[in-house]
């Protein structure tokens, strides 16, 4: 719920100051950044784990179009906008999330990856 809560205060931030990249100091290995269309942060847990829990929010949320889990990438739309998800390995025991939405214009939609990833957070607690 903390995560909840520090993205929404986050979210409104960059909201008000057009701040191009915010680093919070929260999150499971560190703190996470927020740009104007991405969230990502550091987990030290399975990329496996951290893969499947994005997967499953992503099909709850909305139509998964491409799902490979060998890149760690999935693609959805949600919301009416352009989900990307990439969970990246970074060492032997940490892997890096990104949650990335845009619209059809390619315009930022930082609600809604704000969202994706809140909930992915919330299930990897």
């Amino acid at each position: 719920m903390r995560h909840v809560a520090l993205g929404m205060l986050c979210g409104g931030s960059i909201a008000l100051s057009g701040c191009a990249v915010l680093l919070v100091g929260a999150g499971a290995a560190g703190g996470y950044a927020i740009s104007r269309d991405s969230i990502k942060n550091h987990f030290e847990l399975p990329m496996e784990q951290v893969f499947q829990v994005s997967r499953d929010v992503a099909e709850e949320q909305g139509l998964i179009t491409v799902e490979d889990d060998k890149r760690g990438l999935i693609k959805a739309t949600v919301e009416g906008a352009n989900v990307t998800i990439t969970v990246k390995r970074i060492s032997t025991k940490t892997v890096e999330l990104r949650v990335k939405a845009r619209n059809d214009l390619l315009l930022p939609k930082i609600d809604v990856a704000q969202s994706v990833y809140n909930r992915i957070v919330e299930r990897l607690d």
